[in-house]
């Protein structure tokens, strides 16, 4: 069986991740997201949202419960997501004429070559179960001159940032995720889907692991920046234009 580690995980190891997130279920999981980033998360989503423009076809892989999504105001929205269940307030939510959601994952996208202008994965790049294959997926979905936008929890290179969002992950966030439940459903609490998701993040690689994996995929103009408070990230890159000189 594969590890989980900075390049993905194995099939098995996926699927208990989309479960644990259909356990903790839309109620739970942005309650808990706003606690642990103490309440910045909406703020980043819109700060990455603020790149797709209204006339761009967007593309977001693993959309959830449609936090990021509600952000977007392009004339056309691609969501993929593997999950029906953790998806279900997206599909309800959305103006239809605009986002689409389909089911699929990041590593094997159900769009056409060169069909999108943008494309984001917020805070769920870290789910997949093979991030080359995604990338690789994403550059070949993307028009010539799109771009990629990656936002992740930070996962800085070792030094004192990365000891403390290590130890704010490891022993913050599972006291974070239990205040955000309700006390009556013990079930949930005694399951513990976020300690999977505490695992994704320690699996997790640097930045350099991932700009290396889009500049290998073709991507250039590969960049990352701290977002406020330096809880989180975004990497971007863009699919050049192909040359025309002769």
């Amino acid at each position: 069986m594969r590890p989980v580690d900075y390049r993905g995980m194995s099939g098995k190891e996926w699927e208990d991740v989309v479960e644990s997130l259909e356990d903790i279920g839309p109620q739970y999981y942005e309650k808990a997201n706003m606690l642990m980033t103490l309440g910045m998360v909406d703020r980043w989503r819109k700060r990455v949202a603020s790149a797709a423009g209204p006339d761009d076809v967007v593309l977001e892989i693993g959309p959830g419960p449609g936090l990021f999504t509600r952000h977007i105001s392009s004339k056309a929205v691609y969501c993929v997501d593997p999950s029906s269940e953790f998806s279900k307030p997206l599909r309800e939510n959305v103006d239809s004429s605009r986002v689409s959601l389909v089911r699929g994952v990041g590593e094997k996208i159900p769009l056409a070559g060169g069909s999108v202008d943008k494309a984001f994965c917020v805070f769920s790049f870290r789910d997949l179960f093979d991030k080359e294959a995604g990338i690789g997926e994403i550059h070949r979905v993307l028009r010539e001159g799109g771009e990629v936008f990656i936002a992740e929890v930070a996962k800085p290179p070792p030094g004192p940032l990365a000891k403390m969002i290590e130890l704010h992950f490891r022993h913050v966030v599972p006291v974070m995720a239990r205040v955000a439940v309700d006390i009556a459903n013990k079930d949930l609490w005694r399951r513990n889907p976020y300690a999977k998701l505490v695992q994704t993040y320690e699996a997790y690689g640097t930045t350099e692991n991932y700009e290396a994996l889009l500049r290998s995929a073709g991507f250039a103009r590969v960049t990352t920046e701290y977002l406020e408070l330096k809880g989180a990230t975004i990497t971007r890159g863009k699919k050049p234009w192909k040359s025309t000189s002769s």
